[in-house]
């Protein structure tokens, strides 16, 4: 005997087991962050974190920054708004935290557009900073806005939390809505090295101190294999 078999019907007249296909997934954003964090955590492994401070703590950080700039790009993509990648810039060192995050945090902004297309002022902070490895800090003494011709890396002030006092100056790197780079041929360059209480730069360790890579106009980057490139200047 055959027995019949009934679909319950939800108050929408539609069946339940169809209703599940029809439930909100991730958005484009989220599986953007995931994504990047994946990519980060992967290079981070292929390095080795126990080797982090044992001379790798420049190739772990430029993959990192790698990582950042990519997810920055795809943001200002998706979003079709600017996009930027900020690097902590404000030396006060009688303030632990603040001592911490020096050249050594890193966070990515957006702005956000309204119903109709237009810009707003204020940037949004998107995801968590992300900080360089022990010993490493980020130099824009260094990183050229062109490893070609010279010149200082853009900077602007940042809001870093949900505080309004928490406000910072920062380095940035911009990427467009079509995703292109503003600043082509900008260093992105690493120190290794303790820095004393109040000085803006670490005394350089031994082996190969310094590491970069130049952004490019896509926002991809290459990899500055010649050290002599890099301008290397003495402590302050």
């Amino acid at each position: 005997m055959l027995r019949k078999t009934s679909t319950i019907q939800s108050p929408s007249g539609i069946p339940h087991r169809l209703q599940t296909s029809f439930r909100r997934g991730f958005s484009l954003v989220e599986l953007l962050a995931v994504m990047t964090i994946i990519a980060i955590l992967l290079s981070l492994a292929s390095v080795g974190l126990k080797n982090v401070g044992k001379g790798q703590g420049i190739t772990a950080g430029l993959a990192v920054g790698e990582g950042l700039l990519a997810q920055a790009r795809s943001l200002a993509v998706n979003q079709s708004s600017r996009a930027r990648l900020v690097i902590h810039d404000d030396l006060n060192d009688a303030i632990p935290e603040e001592r911490q995050r020096y050249r050594r945090m890193m966070m990515i902004m957006y702005k956000e557009l309204d119903e109709n297309g237009v810009e707003q002022n204020q940037w949004i902070r998107f995801g968590q900073p992300v900080f360089l490895p022990e010993r490493v800090f980020f130099s824009p003494e260094l990183s050229l806005r062109n490893m070609d011709t010279g010149g200082l890396l853009d900077t602007d002030r940042h809001q870093l939390s949900s505080k309004v006092s928490d406000n910072h100056q920062c380095v940035f790197y911009e990427f467009n809505s079509q995703g292109i780079c503003t600043t082509p041929g900008a260093g992105f360059v690493l120190e290794t090295g303790a820095r004393p209480t109040g000085a803006k730069k670490p005394r350089l360790g031994k082996g190969k101190p310094v590491g970069g890579f130049v952004v490019l106009r896509n926002g991809g980057t290459s990899l500055i294999r010649d050290i002599e490139r890099i301008p290397v200047q003495e402590n302050n």
